[in-house]
């Protein structure tokens, strides 16, 4: 079947020259770039809500600090809290901050986006003591300015502790 310029085009309504300025994508219209500008805001506006909770976490008590951060783990968790892993959970080998060799079963998925650096192992005060998650990024950040003894594993960042080899998780 045709389309509507075939159509034209084979009645000689209108010109192949026609046709062909039909055809070009017209420039971006004033709602497209209004739609751009937009998400550029609200990144701005993610970024500023991040920065005001880091700084009003900063500036909590000790233990409204803890309790603020079960509520991110909590809601943010990455890894299974319960329940059986699969058969293809592998262990991620970390150190904890007394120079001691823990780790965590985690799915494949999770074991890569440790690797990849878009999620990392942090440390953090569970109502039962020190225990530790897989958390993403940006939770593992924020917690390490104000607690980085609790930071395991993170790429790239700068407070990750340093092992003597170069892959401290194939242990």
């Amino acid at each position: 079947m045709l389309d509507l310029k075939s159509k034209l085009l084979a009645a000689g309504l209108v010109t192949q020259e026609q046709v062909d300025k039909a055809t070009v994508k017209p420039p971006k219209s004033i709602a497209q770039n209004h739609k751009s500008n937009a998400a550029k805001n609200e990144s701005n506006f993610e970024q500023y809500q991040r920065q005001k909770q880091l700084n009003e976490l900063k500036n909590l008590p000790k233990s409204e600090q803890y309790d603020l951060i079960r509520k991110w783990v909590n809601h943010n968790r990455l890894d299974v809290v319960s329940g059986l892993p699969s058969e293809n959970a592998q262990k991620f080998f970390f150190q904890k901050s007394d120079k001691n060799i823990s780790w965590l079963t985690l799915e494949p998925n999770l074991y890569e986006q440790i690797k990849e650096g878009t999620a990392g192992i942090m440390a953090f005060m569970s109502h039962h003591g020190l225990t530790h998650c897989v958390m993403p990024r940006d939770i593992v950040e924020d917690v390490a300015e104000v607690f980085p003894e609790w930071l395991r594993v993170l790429k790239g960042h700068r407070l990750e502790p340093q092992t003597n080899s170069p892959d401290a998780t194939n242990c």
